[in-house]
């Protein structure tokens, strides 16, 4: 089961399977140290904060219900009740680099594009918190959005166009808590067999 906390699981699950890549490289952990340099905040949040140390933004700009999902049956609860279908959830993030120098920027961005078309499918082991056990994997797709809407995130933000690309996690289920008992059918009766007995005569 994936709970409430599911959104900041997602976030945190990016960052270790990021974090995991990064390390292994020598080039890449000579810019970034430690986990705690790659933020969930937004660009804006650590251009505000002049002492946050992060280097790497992995930002959630933006949460839709997945089209495709909806009107799914009911899941089997406790207690032989049932509940509604998980709420099918398409989360987009900004990953930014936040080093100072145009050629480290390009470094890490360019190794984030290698470690996510590697890594396209998290479950298990990559996944943190409740998704770990939850059974369902995620996916993460680069999202080739036009750069209008991109200038908007960042019009939105009140920050400067940084150098950055867009993810589209999908699937995302979350959860609901509202369950119901089942309504046994005790008779069905039909038009076509109304009629098949009175052509019998009974």
């Amino acid at each position: 089961m994936s709970d409430y906390k599911v959104l900041a699981e997602v976030g945190q699950s990016l960052v270790n399977v990021l974090w995991q890549q990064i390390q292994a490289d020598s080039d890449l952990s000579a810019l970034i140290n430690n986990i705690s340099l790659i933020s969930l905040e937004s660009p804006a949040e650590h251009q505000e904060n002049t002492s946050d140390p992060a280097l790497l933004s992995v930002y959630l700009y933006r949460i839709t219900e997945d089209p495709y999902m909806k009107n799914r049956p009911a899941v089997e609860g406790t207690g032989g009740k049932v509940r509604k279908p998980p709420m099918a959830l398409d989360l987009y993030y900004l990953i930014t680099p936040l080093l100072k120098a145009p050629r480290d920027q390009q470094i890490v961005l360019g190794k984030i594009l290698q470690v996510l078309y590697d890594n396209p499918t998290l479950e298990g082991p990559d996944l943190d918190g409740s998704l770990a056990t939850a059974g369902e994997p995620i996916r993460v797709v680069f999202n080739t959005v036009p750069l209008q809407e991109v200038s908007w995130v960042w019009q939105a933000l009140e920050t400067p166009y940084r150098l950055s690309v867009t993810y589209t996690v999908r699937v995302t289920l979350l959860d609901s808590t509202m369950e119901q008992n089942q309504q046994r059918v005790l008779a069905a009766k039909t038009s076509i067999a109304a009629k098949s007995l009175l052509g019998a005569g009974v």
